[in-house]
């Protein structure tokens, strides 16, 4: 593989020039090798700028998970354009506003996503938003677009080189729901693109012999480390298709049965396969990786994933889609003391900085909102300067060169040893009598009593006053008695919970995270 590289856009011609029959991707039965994946992406690029794509267009990718969607990426970067994931399932007023406000006039898809475009023609009109004029990846044409390419004809046209772009060139838009639940687009460049995909390489040990199991759909900012982490690493990527995430036994099947090196997904889908997966029944000897990230995990459960994947090494990633992965805390036993993972160190070329509310470094050990600064950050959000005022610190540094530092808004602390541990969002932080706390601190409380596999806690007025109430999830049997007095040990008197709610199983998000939002606004409403 090519050691100096610039760009996204020439991984996979230089993984098929490399190794040209060394796998690339597998999809259920089908498999791809690189000198294929080449093809097909610079076939996908040859139809983007045979409708008109330009260098710096945004290029829709409304896939479900597929061979064809990992020909989409590359193939839209390949064209010199940014590509833009769009949840497949997302309602059809979400596809719209992110079609609209990404200024998208090309949008690649599959016959099983018509309904959905044709639901975008449906909304134009005076007050509607403009639909895509072109659709690739359609068999038919679709009312109110130009033009419309199926994949068979994508697939015989003659590949297009890389278009020559340059390393601050828009590389893709990953749009994340915001606090207020209005979808915003992080901007990431090739050059933040690919730092990210070189240092998780390099930190990993990615490489030819690894087979990675690609969990997140593309519009789940984990992906990357497949799509792109992997690609340039000239691993196989294991695509896994979308119904095998829903059924724990048969997820499970199918990462033993092609032979998964790397798993890299949130802790709930871990829970999951813990609990239904049947995980005992298969051969986990050739994974070498296992990498839990954006969530809390629970000790108990932490501690049974560590011995099914015995002589795996762990990690526990943190970094918010804006930054990518900044820090990791590496283990292969178990921690015993039941406290939360810590999120770790500083990995890559990252630098980051704990400071108060006023943007001052508070004192050694105490807690306080996280920045970074690093080669693997953002551009900034998509059309939104008042997101991007609010994201970033900028000041002069010392050489006289400007630093860009990202608020993260996560509270952490740092140990003496340079590890940090996190608390939560800032914004999540609640007042009980008076008191501030943070919900996730009470939530990691809670998921450390044993037999506890899940935990969400929120808030519900009661008269006049308001109490934590703690729903959960948990093996059958367990007694609540004693929890208060156990979570006294380890929590102030006003963060504990007044209310213990047993639930079957908690609400997901399109990426496998627990849906926080909507079971705290369910223990609001009582």
């Amino acid at each position: 593989m090519n050691a100096h590289r610039y760009l996204l856009s020439t991984l996979v011609a230089e993984a098929a020039a490399a190794v040209p029959s060394g796998t690339a991707a597998v999809f259920e039965d089908a498999v791809s090798s690189w000198a294929e994946l080449d093809r097909r992406t610079g076939s996908l690029a040859a139809a983007l700028t045979d409708g008109g794509v330009k260098r710096g267009d945004r290029v829709g990718i409304y896939l479900h998970k597929s061979m064809e969607s990992l020909v989409a990426v590359h193939g839209i970067l390949r064209a010199g354009a940014a590509y833009v994931p769009i949840d497949p399932v997302a309602p059809p007023a979400t596809v719209a506003a992110i079609v609209a406000d990404c200024g998208i006039d090309v949008l690649v898809t599959h016959d099983l996503r018509r309904p959905g475009v044709e639901a975008l023609g449906r909304g134009a009109g005076a007050e509607g938003p403009t639909p895509p004029t072109t659709v690739l990846g359609l068999s038919e044409p679709v009312d109110g677009t130009t033009r419309t390419a199926s994949w068979a004809d994508i697939d015989g046209l003659d590949p297009l080189p890389p278009v020559n772009v340059v390393a601050d060139d828009l590389a893709y838009v990953m749009y994340t729901s915001g606090s207020t639940g209005k979808p915003k687009g992080i901007m990431h460049t090739h050059r933040s693109g690919l730092a990210y995909a070189t240092m998780s390489a390099a930190y990993f040990d990615l490489g030819s012999n690894d087979r990675m199991a690609n969990f997140s759909p593309l519009h789940f900012d984990m992906s990357t480390f497949e799509v792109l982490a992997g690609v340039a690493a000239g691993a196989t990527v294991v695509l896994i298709p979308e119904p095998h995430l829903r059924l724990p036994a048969s997820l499970a099947q199918y990462l033993a049965h092609h032979r998964c090196t790397t798993l890299y997904t949130v802790p709930s889908l871990f829970q999951q396969l813990l609990t239904r997966g049947g995980l005992a029944d298969h051969d986990w000897s050739g994974v070498r990786w296992v990498l839990p990230a954006g969530e809390v995990f629970p000790p108990e459960p932490l501690a049974e994933l560590v011995k099914v994947f015995a002589g795996a090494t762990f990690s526990n990633v943190y970094g918010p889609a804006e930054v990518n992965h900044i820090t990791s805390h590496d283990f292969v036993e178990a921690p015993g003391d039941g406290r939360p993972l810590p999120i770790g160190r500083a990995v890559g070329d990252v630098e980051l900085r704990i400071v108060d509310e006023d943007d001052r470094p508070v004192s050694d050990g105490a807690q306080g909102l996280l920045l970074a600064r690093t080669a693997t950050m953002m551009a900034g959000y998509w059309n939104r300067p008042d997101l991007d005022a609010a994201g970033f610190v900028d000041e002069t540094g010392p050489d006289g060169l400007r630093q860009r530092w990202y608020r993260t808004g996560d509270l952490v602390s740092q140990d003496p040893d340079g590890t940090l541990r996190y608390y939560g969002r800032a914004d999540n932080q609640v007042k009980i009598r008076g008191n501030r706390l943070e919900l996730e601190t009470v939530e990691a409380a809670v998921g450390s009593l044993p037999g506890v596999e899940q935990a969400v806690v929120g808030i519900r007025a009661d008269g006049g006053d308001s109490q934590l109430v703690a729903r959960y999830v948990a093996a059958a049997g367990i007694e609540v008695d004693g929890w208060r007095r156990a979570l006294a040990a380890v929590l102030p008197a006003y963060a504990v919970p007044g209310a213990f709610e047993p639930v079957d199983r908690f609400p997901l998000t399109p990426s496998g995270k627990i849906d926080r939002r909507t079971v705290r606004s369910e223990i609001a409403e009582g």
